[in-house]
């Protein structure tokens, strides 16, 4: 299956309309909407996630729409819970729900968000998702945690898809806390598109996934594998050369975390070539990030070129 990044800073509904359209049309299966609060990277202004997703149920019909993903910082999970199954009712059951630890420090801290260290994030993150699942498939439900307390709480409608929407969990780098919650919980887990493990650190990350389900006991083999992957497509080399020229890899430096992305730069056989080694160690779900995704040549240049050698 393959998706696409909708951009969102500095960029018009509009516009974030007309990719998640094209995207349709040439065969995409998923667009993915993230959740931030602001542009970290620059002053340009940012279309909230679930307002923009809940615009494209209504414009779109068949492509699924993917929050990828949200940061648990932000939202009460039976709130969260209660706007996720609303949303699958209003798209007929296309939700794909993405959700992570949150990572931007400052945005949160900037916002009046509190932002506690790593390990606190994760087992919010893990009680969250508890609390959302229980909510999906339960009534009267009751959840006495170190973060989250309820009682007696009933969320519906319920969501269109049985028993709820594919769980993403979504990661920077892998780290055993957060493998152990994704062997717990997901149905879908994926790296971020600004970090491309080479194979054989792919490799490792699954092996220890494995592992983690097994400590869990649960099915590996239940949970599918994506990468966000950046990408730089062009029909022939001279253009591809300008592209690449044009559009450096994004860097992203936010206190003491910093990172530079790692992408996939080519024509169609080039691409096809590097996707296809990935297929085989396991990806069944990619989502491209296109840093030139609004002028739509490519989303055309990969819907005619490359989907196709996959299906």
């Amino acid at each position: 299956m393959f998706g696409a990044n909708v951009p969102q800073a500095g960029s018009t509904y509009e516009k974030v309309r007309s990719v998640a359209l094209e995207c349709e049309k040439y065969g995409f299966d998923f667009v993915w909407i993230s959740d931030h609060l602001q542009d970290f990277a620059s002053k340009n202004p940012y279309l909230e996630c679930w307002t923009t997703l809940s615009a494209l149920a209504e414009a779109t019909k068949r492509v699924r729409l993917c929050t990828l993903v949200l940061n648990n910082q932000l939202r009460n999970p039976s709130l969260l819970a209660r706007m996720a199954a609303t949303f699958d009712t209003i798209s007929n059951g296309r939700l794909e729900f993405g959700i992570g630890a949150g990572w931007v420090e400052n945005e949160c801290i900037s916002n009046g968000i509190e932002f506690p260290a790593a390990p606190i994030r994760i087992q919010r993150l893990e009680e969250a998702i508890e609390v959302i699942e229980r909510l999906w498939t339960s009534d009267n439900v009751s959840f006495s945690g170190k973060y989250y307390q309820l009682t007696g709480v009933s969320s519906d409608p319920k969501p269109v898809q049985v028993p709820h929407p594919p769980i993403w969990i979504g990661v920077m780098k892998s780290k055993p806390r957060m493998l152990r919650l994704i062997a717990r919980f997901a149905d879908v887990w994926t790296i971020s598109s600004l970090y491309l493990p080479k194979p054989a650190e792919y490799q490792q990350i699954r092996t220890a996934l494995h592992e983690a389900c097994t400590a869990v006991g649960r099915d590996a083999s239940l949970i599918e594998s994506a990468a966000g992957i950046g990408c730089v497509i062009a029909k022939n080399e001279a253009h591809l050369e300008e592209k690449v020229r044009r559009f450096t890899p994004v860097s992203i430096s936010i206190g003491s975390y910093a990172v530079t992305q790692t992408r996939v730069e080519g024509t169609p056989q080039r691409c096809l070539e590097t996707l296809k080694l990935y297929e085989k160690l396991g990806v069944t779900r990619f989502v491209m990030n296109f840093p030139d995704i609004t002028t739509l040549e490519p989303i055309r240049l990969f819907g005619e070129k490359i989907i196709p050698a996959f299906r």
